[in-house]
C-alpha cells in the first residue's frame, strides 16, 4: 500500500469557478490533477488531502467537486481548510460523503495500520508566514483543540502515523510552531503533511524549505501547484 497527499485542489466544477485567474499553471487543473492520480494511485491505495478542496458554499454545491474526487482511485481522507465553506458538521457530512472519503472533524482514521490525525490549523504569528491579528490567535486557540482531539483519538499500536493540517506546522526555516508541541505530547508522527500557501508565478516565493525531517517527523509541504498537481507519494508501505 502506498499514501499519497495533495492539498488545495480548489475545484470548483459546480459553480464554474476557475483558476486560470492565478496564473497559466492552473489552466485546466482538474484534468491535470486527474490524470496525475490515475496514474499514480492504485485503488488500495491512501491519498490524503489536506483541505481548501472545493470553492463551494454549500453542500449541495460541493457534489460535483466530491463526485469527481471519489472517482479517482483510492481511499481519500480529507481536512477542512480555509477556503471550504461548504463544510458541516461531523453528521452531515458522513450522510454527504461516499464511503471512500472519510472526513477528519476532531476524530481520526486508521487505514492498514495508518493512522491519520489532523485539523485545519489557522495562521500562527510566531512562524511570520501571514499578517494576523488577535481574533486569528483566539481562532488558532481552538484549533490546537480540535488538533488535541484529533490526535488523542489514535489508538495504539499503529505502523505509521501521519498528521495533516491545512496551515503550515513549522517556518520555512524549520521552527516548529504550537502544533508540533501538542501533538507530541501523545505522538512523534513520522510525516506530517500540510498545504495552504501558494506559488505567485513570479518565483519569488521558495516554499522549499518546508520540505524537511525535524527530530523524527519528516515534513511534506503539498499544495497542488506546488506539487505540479501530481499527488506526493509519502509512504510505500
Amino acid at each position: 500500500m502506498n499514501v499519497f497527499a495533495i492539498a488545495d485542489l480548489h475545484l470548483g466544477l459546480g459553480i464554474d469557478k476557475k483558476m486560470d485567474i492565478f496564473g497559466p499553471a492552473w489552466l485546466d487543473h482538474p484534468s491535470k490533477i486527474k490524470n496525475s492520480w490515475v496514474s499514480l494511485v492504485g485503488r488500495e491505495d491512501l491519498v490524503l488531502i489536506p483541505g481548501d478542496i472545493s470553492w463551494a458554499i454549500s453542500l449541495d454545491q460541493a457534489r460535483a467537486d466530491i463526485d469527481f474526487i471519489s472517482m479517482l482511485p483510492g481511499k481519500k481522507v480529507i481536512i477542512r481548510g480555509n477556503h471550504d465553506y461548504w463544510w458541516s458538521t461531523l453528521t452531515k457530512l458522513n450522510r454527504f460523503l461516499p464511503e471512500d472519503i472519510v472526513p477528519i472533524h476532531n476524530t481520526s482514521f486508521v487505514y492498514r495500520g495508518v493512522g491519520v490525525a489532523g485539523t485545519r490549523l489557522w495562521i500562527e504569528p510566531e512562524l511570520r508566514l501571514e499578517a494576523s491579528s488577535d481574533s486569528d490567535e483566539k481562532i488558532y486557540k481552538r484549533e490546537l483543540e480540535r488538533l488535541r482531539m484529533s490526535i488523542s483519538s489514535l489508538p495504539g499500536g499503529l505502523e505509521k502515523i501521519v498528521v495533516m493540517t491545512h496551515f503550515p506546522p513549522i517556518s520555512i526555516q524549520g521552527e516548529p510552531g504550537r502544533a508540533v508541541r501538542v501533538v507530541e505530547e501523545y505522538y512523534t508522527p513520522d510525516v506530517w503533511v500540510f498545504g495552504h500557501m501558494h506559488l505567485d508565478g513570479s518565483g519569488s516565493k521558495d516554499y522549499h524549505g518546508f520540505n524537511r525531517v525535524i527530530g523524527k517527523t519528516r515534513y511534506e509541504f503539498v499544495s497542488a501547484d506546488f506539487l505540479g498537481f501530481k499527488p506526493r507519494l509519502i509512504l510505500d508501505l
